[in-house]
């Protein structure tokens, strides 16, 4: 995990010790390298092994290390490859000098503003991805609300009535042998009736 610089305590310390100076362009307020920030930073430079951004050679001394070693710029270590003791930078002396070359390279300033202005593109765009489901969620509503209503497997079913057979139910020769007749059938017993009174 990379810890990020903090740029204003970083800076408030190039300027204490004289490394950088504030001014005024004309259109904006920028910091910018003194003699002396020049000299540190080449040294620092050639002892910890980093490419010098300004292209000046310097060659740092056992004075400026002892001087790097005392400001908690620098660490002396074994290494294992080299077979000798070696300076690697601290921390601090990373933000430190990193937060100087920053103010020295126009490149390194137009990348941070083109990184702070994709951080806010992406941010952005996280934020309408974030509110995606629930604008689906809305879209699938409003087409559901459009839709024919589905016809339930009842209404389907055609209603068909019951099938009237010809065969004469029990219950009407029952009535018929009882003597409650009614229409035809009265008409035509009662005929029988009286042909058999003549009779």
């Amino acid at each position: 995990m990379m810890i990020p610089i903090d740029y204003n305590k970083m800076q408030a310390d190039l300027n204490r010790r004289k490394y950088m100076g504030q001014v005024y362009t004309g259109t904006v307020e920028t910091w910018k390298p003194t003699k002396l920030g020049m000299k540190t930073y080449g040294k620092f430079c050639d002892l910890v092994g980093w490419e010098n951004l300004t292209g000046q050679k310097l060659t740092s001394t056992d004075e400026f290390m002892n001087l790097a070693v005392k400001r908690n710029w620098v660490e002396i270590v074994y290494s294992f490859e080299k077979k000798e003791n070696v300076c690697m930078h601290t921390k601090y002396g990373h933000d430190l000098f990193k937060t100087f070359e920053y103010w020295i390279y126009e490149k390194a300033q137009k990348r941070t503003v083109r990184k702070k202005q994709i951080n806010c593109v992406m941010s952005g765009f996280q934020k309408i991805l974030q509110g995606l489901p629930k604008f689906m969620q809305q879209i699938c509503a409003i087409m559901a609300s459009f839709a024919p209503p589905e016809q339930s497997k009842t209404s389907k079913k055609i209603k068909r009535g019951k099938k009237k057979s010809n065969k004469p139910k029990k219950q009407q020769q029952q009535q018929s042998d009882n003597g409650s007749y009614a229409g035809d059938q009265w008409q035509y017993w009662n005929k029988k009736w009286n042909e058999e009174r003549k009779d």
